[in-house]
């Protein structure tokens, strides 16, 4: 068991993001008999999964209802399979546009590259 104090310095995250996410009903937080945060070692897991989510650019609207269907268990596994399978084609279609932005600046490097050689002959 972790206070918020440790459990933010483990995650990577402030105390003001981990308070902000519970509100938020991102996680959720047992409190201990003075009413103190208690985090365990499955919060770290599912902070882990919740930054995935949210480096891959899901919505924030679209993470809580993850969240939530999580926090509700195994019952809501097909719509978290589902709404993970149409953010994932999301994705798949983010990183071809990215591939082709990224071929688009190898050219022009390549090119000034090649154009600057021939400024100092």
């Amino acid at each position: 068991m972790y206070s918020i104090g440790e459990f933010s310095k483990m995650v990577g995250l402030s105390e003001h993001t981990l308070r902000y996410y519970e509100k938020e009903g991102l996680i959720k937080v047992n409190r201990d008999n003075n009413n103190v945060r208690i985090y365990s070692d499955e919060h770290t897991l599912w902070i882990e999964s919740l930054l995935h989510l949210k480096n891959t650019g899901m919505s924030l609207k679209d993470v809580k209802q993850f969240a939530m269907w999580g926090h509700m268990g195994d019952e809501t596994m097909e719509e978290r399979l589902a709404l993970l399978k149409n953010h994932r084609k999301k994705v798949v279609e983010d990183l071809e546009k990215l591939r082709q932005s990224l071929e688009f600046l190898d050219y022009k490097i390549n090119l000034y590259e090649n154009n600057l050689g021939n400024c100092f002959s």
